[in-house]
């Protein structure tokens, strides 16, 4: 337990269907369980960051898992979001040195897509992020490279109803 924050069975997990080792998930202080599909040290190495993360950061926040499969072209590493969902970093944006570019997997109608950062070792978070419909990915990924600023990126957000995190444009 870090902070309030604890390793909880999650036997459901998506990513415990294929590997059951990864049926934990983080039980916050609210009484929320987030991330389904964490491993125990994975789980143990991102609750000790975010215990120290304001509760405001949670919704945003990406736990990196490490699976074994092969990536190709520099993408990677592998996130896990709140509510079990894989996101793979695809690569570095091409403007802005601290960024990734990142797409999660499709929930059959939608694709998670944005930019996200590295916080801590086992923890990342959405800078921007917006649910596109599938087949508006390519065009949502291609504008969001285009972007060069974090002016740019809020317009990018908006123009696909996406969020952009009041953190994350500090």
């Amino acid at each position: 337990m870090h902070q309030g924050i604890d390793i909880v069975a999650a036997p459901d997990a998506p990513l415990g269907r294929a590997d059951h080792t990864r049926r934990w998930a983080l039980r916050f202080p609210d009484g929320t369980e987030r991330f389904p599909g964490v491993i125990r040290p994975e789980g143990a190495a991102a609750a000790a960051v975010m215990g120290a993360m304001a509760p405001g950061g949670w919704g945003t926040a990406l736990v990196r898992v490490d699976l074994e499969v092969v990536v190709s072209d520099g993408a990677g590493p592998y996130l896990l979001d709140a509510a079990g969902t894989l996101v793979l970093v695809l690569g570095p944006h091409p403007a802005m040195a601290d960024l990734r570019v990142a797409m999660g997997q499709p929930d059959g109608a939608t694709h998670h897509v944005g930019l996200v950062r590295e916080v801590a070792g086992a923890v990342w978070g959405w800078f921007a992020d917006a649910r596109v419909p599938s087949g508006a990915r390519v065009q949502a990924l291609d504008g969001l490279v285009a972007t060069g600023s974090a002016t740019d990126v809020e317009g990018w957000a908006r123009a696909f109803r996406g969020t952009i995190p009041e953190a994350g444009l500090q």
